[in-house]
């Protein structure tokens, strides 16, 4: 994805300077070259292009004939129905055309667009996706209002405090909602979003929520067939000048997403090889390398070493605006290096799971039923189950993790009320899980060439989201897509040693693993509830993380933590926890690598702060 930002002067203002704050902080904070800029009396844009620059993703604005509309688009999109060959050129086109809200709706994809229409003197316009994948966030500022793909260079525009809720959300989940930055005054663009921006201030519109969807109206064989014909539609049309003549890359591992994506592959015919990461024993890689073997496609196996680099660590913090664990992303980023060395993009199995009615467990046996989603429950399964220190928040930022995220859920399903459970469920895993985790690791990545889902494209997961609860259930509607349309990978087992096709009385022998399977899950659960549960044993050998710790600063960061001068933590406690924990060890493990990643962010702003002189 290209960088872009975004200004639109308030009334009367003369000068803006905020616009060049924002510039140079966006070049500064992303180590990106700014390639093309478009400034007016009454709004200003600039742009760089993405790590690995292609032909789509230069980074330089698209101007009309005239003069008077700019666009600049970020990260992926196709049109709907997918077409091939439509560049920037057609976006303008469509808009002067149709209008902000009627581009929105002939687009999908991975993407967003930042549009100035000087026609209407100081109006802009920003379009996001249907997820909202791709964050962009919006600040107002002393002398207009600032959009910009990173919420950590609008930071860095005028003073700025940490978010209480945003800090707590995503210490204890590791991830940040709703329209939430870090930030108290940086919000998130919502999904599927036409935010206008004037002289009068901002107004949103959604040209497109989950009351669009038509649950329980497609069979199994009508669901099967039009997403295998939607997802080979879209990876047909993904734009030659992409591959850059390299040939894609896709995720394979021993699960169901990944080879849901290799079946419209094998039909879409665009040259392509395959990845998996892990150790050479792991389930995922042995049984990718068996798929690999049987079709006969290039396939290799990369991983991360245990520890990121300092340099790994630092771009992982910036490419992220510290909103994810920046230890994790650097695995992540050291991967999608080495692929993009030899390959014109990347893709990946993600929304695959809304084919498998993902969370449905919570549901059964009463699916589909025109009921309320019980968000509680929900929120103290998916989003507050896992444990974490609540001491280190001071009271200006305690929370209440389970009844905070029930509401954040239901506020998510109130456009379909009176819709069936399994379509609220997936409308909750869809806004929430996908949009701020997915579209956070997907947002991050971009920066450094296209990597994206094609089943995450509207073409595709509409018919999904149609498909009967029934053909959804226990992975159906994926088995049967498999047996369809690539008999081989329905034949191979899955990673658990079962193959993933419909289960019949011939082949009923074939699913044995699955009684090992379930049947450990059923006895770990209940030794838990008697307290019998075993811990998990302590690897005899564990990485050394003291030159990570030297080289990054974090040994001299924990004995005087910046975060503490935001007022959002007890001193005490925090200090606590940080030096009960490391990078590899500790009880806290995941909470201490999010205060690394916050307190790494919170220094890259100070040391580079725009506001500065």
């Amino acid at each position: 994805m290209s960088h872009a930002f975004l200004f639109v002067p308030a009334a009367n203002q003369a000068e803006a300077p905020s616009f060049q704050k924002g510039v140079r902080a966006l070049g500064d904070f992303k180590a990106v070259r700014i390639t093309d800029t478009a400034t007016s009396a009454t709004a200003a844009l600039a742009v760089a292009p993405a790590a690995k620059a292609t032909q789509v993703t230069k980074g330089s604005i698209a101007r009309s004939a005239d003069g008077q509309v700019w666009i600049a688009d970020l990260g992926l999109w196709l049109p709907l129905p997918a077409e091939r060959e439509r560049d920037a050129a057609w976006l303008i086109e469509q808009y002067l055309a149709l209008g902000a809200e009627g581009l929105a709706r002939r687009l999908q994809g991975l993407f967003a667009l930042l549009i100035v229409d000087q026609r209407t003197p100081r109006q802009a316009h920003v379009i996001t996706d249907r997820c909202g994948s791709l964050h962009v966030y919006w600040r107002q500022l002393a002398d207009g209002v600032a959009v910009c793909s990173s919420s950590a260079v609008l930071a860095q525009c005028a003073p700025s405090t940490l978010d209480p809720v945003g800090v707590h959300e995503f210490i204890a989940t590791g991830n940040i909602y709703e329209d939430r930055s870090l930030w108290r005054d940086i919000r998130k663009i919502g999904p599927a979003t036409v935010l206008t921006l004037d002289a009068a201030g901002t107004k949103q519109h959604r040209y497109w929520d989950f009351s669009a969807v038509e649950p329980e109206r497609l069979n199994l064989e009508e669901a099967v067939e039009q997403t295998h014909h939607g997802l080979v539609a879209v990876l047909k049309a993904l734009p030659n000048s992409v591959d850059c003549g390299q040939p894609l890359i896709s995720d394979l591992t021993g699960g169901y997403d990944s080879r849901l994506l290799l079946t419209g592959l094998l039909d879409a015919q665009r040259p392509f090889h395959t990845t998996v990461s892990g150790s050479a024993d792991h389930p995922d890689v042995t049984v990718a390398a068996r798929i690999a073997a049987e079709l006969k496609l290039q396939h290799q196996n990369i991983s991360a070493p245990p520890l990121p680099t300092a340099d790994e660590f630092d771009a992982a913090v910036r490419m992220t605006d510290g909103e994810f664990d920046a230890f994790d992303f650097a695995r992540i980023l050291h991967i999608h290096r080495r692929l993009a060395a030899g390959h014109g993009m990347s893709l990946n199995g993600s929304f695959g799971e809304l084919a498998r009615g993902y969370w449905w467990e919570l549901l059964w046996p009463k699916l589909a039923n025109r009921q309320p989603l019980d968000v509680a429950m929900v929120a103290r399964k998916r989003f507050a189950a896992i444990g974490y220190d609540k001491t280190i928040f001071a009271s200006s930022a305690q929370l209440d993790l389970a009844a905070h995220m029930a509401a954040v859920a239901g506020r998510a399903i109130q456009p379909i009320a009176g819709y069936p459970n399994t379509t609220q469920m997936d409308c909750v895993y869809y806004s929430l899980r996908m949009q701020r985790w997915q579209g956070r690791i997907a947002s991050s990545t971009n920066q450094l060439w296209p990597a994206f889902s094609p089943i995450g494209f509207a073409q595709v997961l509409d018919p999904i989201l149609a498909a009967r609860a029934d053909t959804r259930f226990r992975s159906l509607l994926a088995r049967r897509l498999f047996q369809r349309f690539a008999p081989p990978l329905a034949r191979i087992p899955l990673e658990h040693g079962y193959p993933p096709v419909p289960a019949s009385p011939f082949n009923f022998w074939r699913f044995a693993p699955l009684l090992s399977h379930y049947g450990g899950k059923v006895i770990n659960k209940v030794a838990a509830k008697l307290g019998m549960a075993s811990k998990p044993a302590r690897p005899t050998t564990r990485p050394d993380d003291t030159a990570l710790m030297r080289d990054t600063g974090i040994a001299d960061w924990q004995k005087s933590p910046l975060i503490l001068q935001s007022g959002l933590f007890n001193e005490q406690a925090l200090r606590n926890l940080l030096d009960k924990n490391s990078l590899s060890s500790g009880p806290r493990v995941e909470q201490w690598r999010r205060l690394m990643t916050l307190e790494a962010l919170m220094r890259n702003i100070q040391t580079g702060d725009a506001t500065q002189p």
